[in-house]
């Protein structure tokens, strides 16, 4: 027992956490390697194809990156013809950001390898635990379980 009288063999919830995400986030880099995409270009190619036409600091709340990253990553999108900007018609402060045919047809093929890997990252779960864990999290994140693939 440690000073706080707890026991000092159990491991934090945030390390846990991290060690989770570092699992599953490698399996899916692994995955994605050969493609030239990273990680942060899959969170948002998949995430647009789920959700069209987001703005800025909405993909920026669901990938959890910075504005300046961001705008790098989708400049970088936009630079490969995989996403396209456009000016929101009912708010012309925003900028809306979509996918084209080629990010769609991209997307498309990599899901099934990046859904594999991340199920083979989870694989010491049963099924019913990893719907409860994707559950838990998005609870704690107060996202809705059935989204796109995040890792």
């Amino acid at each position: 027992m440690g000073s706080t009288g707890e026991d000092d063999t159990a491991v934090a919830p945030s390390l846990l956490l991290d060690r989770a995400a570092g699992r599953v986030s490698a399996a899916v880099q692994k995955v994605l390697r050969d493609s030239a995409i990273t990680l942060e270009k899959w969170r948002i190619l998949d995430l647009l194809a789920e959700r069209e036409g987001m703005t800025m600091s909405e993909i920026a709340s669901a990938v959890v990156v910075t504005g300046p990253t961001l705008t790098r990553i989708v400049d970088d999108l936009a630079t490969k013809a995989l996403v396209h900007r456009e000016v929101d018609v009912h708010d012309r402060r925003r900028v809306l950001v979509h996918l084209t045919p080629r990010g769609q047809r991209l997307r498309r093929s990599l899901r099934p390898a990046v859904v594999e890997a991340e199920a083979a990252a989870l694989s010491a779960l049963t099924d019913d635990q990893r719907s409860t864990l994707s559950a838990l999290l998005a609870r704690l994140t107060g996202a809705t379980a059935a989204g796109p693939t995040t890792a």
